[in-house]
């Protein structure tokens, strides 16, 4: 008997990060079920990309939170000589639009790539 192999979509979406949500990329992520944040050398004490997530393209986008309340991030390691890649967080999948957005303006123009797997 062959093996079964299991087709996932891919895709890759670049983004550069700025503190106003409406200069973020809209990123769809509606028919993803997993993910990975890359990003490059930060010469900066950036800390955090905060989620915002809509049901649409054009918004209004809302940032997310938790069941408990406390805001959704991906947790950035500061002034790193090699890049990173973090994972996404598990609350993002329900989404069907995302924009990473800067927690400061430490990180406003730094450049990242997420990654997505269906």
């Amino acid at each position: 008997m062959s093996e079964s192999k299991i087709r996932r979509k891919s895709k890759t979406y670049p983004f550069t990060m700025f503190t106003a949500t409406a200069s973020c990329v809209t990123i769809p992520m509606f028919d993803m079920a997993g993910g990975i944040v890359e990003m490059g050398t930060i010469s900066t004490n950036a800390t955090q990309i905060n989620l915002w997530v809509s049901d649409s393209t054009n918004g209004p986008f809302y940032q997310l939170y938790d069941k408990d309340g406390a805001v959704v991030k991906v947790t950035l390691s500061a002034s790193t000589a090699d890049g990173r890649a973090y994972a996404m967080p598990d609350e993002t999948f329900g989404a069907h639009f995302i924009k990473f957005v800067s927690a400061t303006t430490n990180s406003t123009g730094t450049v990242g790539m997420v990654m997505f797997k269906g």
